[in-house]
C-alpha cells in the first residue's frame, strides 16, 4: 500500500480526525495492538506488512502515523521512508520546507515529520522511519 503525504495532518484517507475504527477498515485487520511505552494507556496498532503503526489519543482518533524503512509514503513525488536522507533534505528544502536538526535526525514542523536516520551525516545513510504527526505542537 502506497502513502502520499498531502499536507499536515493528511494523508488521504488517513487524516485529522480519523478514528481507529476507520482507519482500521482503511489498513486492514492484519494489525498487532502494542503499547510503545510501559506507561502508555493506549495500544498503538502496528502493520508490520505496511511498515506502519498508528497513534492513537485516549477517544482512540489518530494522532499520528510511524512509517517504517520498508514502507510507501511519499510527498510530493519523492519516496521519504527508507530514502537517502541527503536527498529527501534537499527535497524539502527546495519545497520552501524548514528542516530543524538533532542528534538522530531532523523535523520538519510544516509538515508534522520527525524523521529518524542514525546514520544521518553518513554516506548512503537512509532514513529509518518517519513519524507525521497530526496534532500541532503549541
Amino acid at each position: 500500500m502506497s502513502f502520499e503525504l498531502v499536507g499536515f495532518g493528511d494523508i488521504g484517507s488517513m487524516h485529522t480526525g480519523v478514528h481507529r475504527d476507520q482507519s482500521r477498515a482503511v489498513l486492514g485487520e492484519e494489525f498487532e495492538e502494542f503499547y510503545k511505552i510501559p506507561d502508555s494507556t493506549v495500544p498503538t496498532d502496528a502493520y508490520d506488512d505496511l511498515g506502519v503503526h498508528v497513534y492513537f489519543d485516549e477517544g482512540f482518533t489518530i494522532i499520528g502515523l510511524e512509517f517504517l524503512k520498508w514502507s510507501d509514503l511519499s510527498w510530493r513525488g519523492q519516496r521519504l521512508s527508507g530514502a537517502d536522507v541527503l536527498e529527501v533534505q534537499q527535497h524539502l528544502v527546495a519545497q520552501g520546507e524548514v528542516l530543524n536538526f538533532n542528534s538522530t535526525g531532523f523535523d520538519v514542523d510544516g509538515l508534522g515529520l520527525r524523521v529518524y536516520a542514525p546514520d544521518i551525516g553518513e554516506e548512503d545513510a537512509v532514513i529509518e522511519t518517519v513519524y507525521v504527526s497530526f496534532v500541532k505542537n503549541k
